[in-house]
C-alpha cells in the first residue's frame, strides 16, 4: 500500500515537473535536457564545474540548454560562476549569451533581458564582460542603456538593443556666427592681415 502510494506521488511529482519544464522553456525549442537531468543539476550546480575543469565548447552546450530549458536554472548558473576558474566563466557566460539569444530569437525579450540583468547583478566583472563579448548585438544593456543612457535595451527578435532615451544636450549651433565677425578675403581680426594663398 505504501509503495502503491509512492509510485502515485513520483507519477504525479514527475507529471506536475514535465508541465512546469514546457512552460518555463524556449517557447518552440525542444530541451536536449530531461527533467532529471535538470533536477539533478540544481540539486547539485558544482558538479559540472567537475566535469568540465576547463570550461570549453562542452560546458558552454550544458549551460545554454540548461539556461534555455528552464529559467530558473540561471540564479544556480551564476552562483556557480562565483567558484569557476576563467575559462569555466567564459564559457558559462558564453552559454547563457547563447540561451539569451535562443530567448530573443523566439520573441521572449523579456527573458532575455533577465538573463542579461542577472549577469549585470552578478558583481563578477570577467563574467560580465565574457557575456557582452559573447552576446554581440545583445550586448549588455541591462548594464547602462544602449546608446541613450537610460536603459531599457536588450535584444529582441527583430534587431539590437533599442538604447535609452538620450537626456545629454547638444550646443544649438557656431557661436562663432553670433559674435559679429565677417571675414572676406583680405581682411583680419584685430589688426592681422592674413596672407593670401592666391
Amino acid at each position: 500500500m505504501t509503495v502503491r502510494l509512492a509510485a502515485k506521488l513520483f507519477v504525479g511529482a514527475a507529471l506536475t515537473l514535465s508541465v512546469q519544464m514546457a512552460n518555463a522553456q524556449v517557447s518552440g525549442q525542444t530541451s536536449n535536457l530531461t527533467p532529471a537531468q535538470i533536477s539533478a543539476f540544481q540539486a547539485n550546480p558544482g558538479q559540472l564545474l567537475g566535469q568540465f575543469p576547463d570550461g570549453g565548447p562542452a560546458l558552454t552546450s550544458q549551460i545554454a540548454d540548461l539556461a534555455s530549458a528552464d529559467k530558473n536554472t540561471v540564479a544556480s548558473i551564476i552562483s556557480l560562476a562565483r567558484n569557476a576558474n576563467e575559462d569555466q566563466r567564459k564559457a558559462i557566460a558564453q552559454g547563457l549569451a547563447t540561451a539569451a539569444k535562443a530567448y530573443a530569437s523566439a520573441n521572449d525579450p523579456a527573458s532575455a533581458n533577465k538573463i542579461q540583468q542577472d549577469v549585470v547583478a552578478s558583481g563578477l566583472p570577467e563574467l560580465q564582460k565574457a557575456y557582452a563579448e559573447a552576446a554581440g548585438d545583445t550586448g549588455t544593456a541591462a548594464a547602462g542603456g544602449g546608446g541613450g543612457g537610460g536603459g531599457g535595451g536588450g535584444p529582441t527578435a527583430s534587431g539590437p538593443p533599442s538604447g535609452g532615451q538620450n537626456g545629454g544636450s547638444a550646443p544649438n549651433g557656431s557661436t562663432f556666427a553670433s559674435n559679429g565677425f565677417s571675414l572676406t578675403r583680405g581682411s583680419g581680426i584685430g589688426g592681422i592681415t592674413p596672407v593670401s594663398p592666391f
